[in-house]
């Protein structure tokens, strides 16, 4: 690519979900980084490490997964998952918001909880979940509680919550975490739902948590406050939702308050095979479904999935295929990705290799983020 000066007309322009406007076509995708402190409240390491990606040049700094309720929220020594089931928790990502706001970005906060893709806290906290069916990953075959009606609601509640504490600490949008497996996708799947009451069932019926977690949220953000909704398309496995059931979904979603949804694939089954997609896998694993996805619905459609080359990402918007391009691992690698691309300086990028070896394996095993061509990777300041 070098002496080459390729237009990235599209994957430059500005873009406006519901009242947030955004300078570029690129999201940093959510990444749990466990660099939150162990009480789930924002860190320095955390904010620098958002802070350099905001500087970066991405618009919209996606934030990892927050908790909305404590059954999901721990800390091991000094990290911690990033928590918001707690007024307490406001004023550390108050100063996280001012922070990415002044690095030129916007950011949005990722609402979830994991359900049965969690450990066992100890014998009185066995992971939430629709259903008695442990998770067949083995990271977490923990027998999970299946939660009551009370707790459905109660849950409910806390996603509503979590959605107006993030709008009180000045995040400009919320992501709704209902992808990759977790506890929103459990109850949209057959493959982890077997409830017979009002929440099992068929497909719109295991819908009902999600659309009444959209409408919680909406209520306490207001009419123009930006939601977005993460979808695993396609859950790549026996039993999981297809693509044909999330192109179908998809306008029950927008109807329910989604203002965007954010295209993805996959749950913990498959993590290192489409979740996280490794080497082997082609690049823009997921593009054909959120094309299939965005033709449903007339809100805007965020893609990821090894889309860290500017140029493939042009091209995936020129088509008209979606309307934003998340990058994860690729900034990770290179948080300036986007400046240099913007300056047209590829040769300077330092690329992601897809090995998984610093980012995912560390997540997994508790330990601290790295990357293996990015040696200052949680060292920003």
């Amino acid at each position: 690519m070098v002496g080459q000066e390729p237009k990235l007309e599209k994957l430059f322009s500005p873009i406006r979900i519901k009242s947030m406007e955004l300078k570029n076509r690129v999201v940093m995708a959510p990444m749990c980084t466990l660099l939150a402190n162990a009480d789930g409240s924002a860190s320095d390491r955390l904010i620098e490490y958002y802070e350099a990606r905001a500087k970066g040049g991405a618009a919209l700094i996606s934030v990892e997964v927050a908790e909305v309720h404590p059954s999901s929220a721990f800390g091991i020594g000094e990290i911690g998952i990033a928590s918001i089931y707690d007024d307490k928790f406001i004023p550390s990502w108050k100063q996280f918001c001012e922070r990415i706001h002044a690095a030129g970005a916007k950011t949005s906060m990722q609402l979830h909880h994991p359900g049965r893709q969690f450990p066992a806290l100890g014998p009185e906290r066995p992971p939430w979940a629709p259903s008695v069916l442990p998770c067949p990953c083995p990271l977490c075959q923990a027998v999970p509680h299946q939660m009551t009606i009370a707790e459905i609601e109660e849950m409910v509640h806390a996603f509503g919550e979590g959605a107006r504490r993030a709008k009180e600490a000045g995040f400009d949008a919320v992501e709704v975490h209902g992808a990759h497996g977790y506890l929103i996708a459990q109850f949209m799947s057959s493959y982890a739902n077997r409830r017979s009451d009002k929440y099992g069932g068929d497909l719109y019926s295991r819908m009902r948590f999600s659309m009444e977690i959209l409408h919680a949220v909406r209520e306490r953000v207001g009419p123009d406050f930006p939601i977005v909704f993460r979808l695993s398309a396609d859950e790549r496995v026996p039993g999981g939702r297809t693509v044909e059931e999330s192109v179908a979904i998809a306008p029950v979603l927008v109807a329910a308050g989604a203002d965007c949804l954010s295209i993805t694939t996959g749950v913990y089954v498959n993590l290192y095979t489409y979740f996280v997609a490794p080497m082997a896998v082609p690049k823009g694993l997921n593009v054909d479904a959120a094309e299939r996805v965005k033709k449903a619905v007339d809100v805007p459609i965020i893609v990821v999935g090894k889309l860290n080359d500017p140029l493939m990402a042009e091209q995936v918007l020129a088509q008209g295929k979606a309307d934003l391009v998340a990058i994860g691992r690729g900034l990770l690698a290179d948080p300036e990705l986007p400046n240099k691309a913007a300056a047209g300086q590829f040769e300077d990028i330092r690329w992601c290799t897809a090995c998984n070896q610093g980012c995912i394996y560390s997540f997994m095993t508790s330990s601290n983020l790295t990357c293996v061509v990015n040696p200052e990777l949680t060292k920003e300041r």
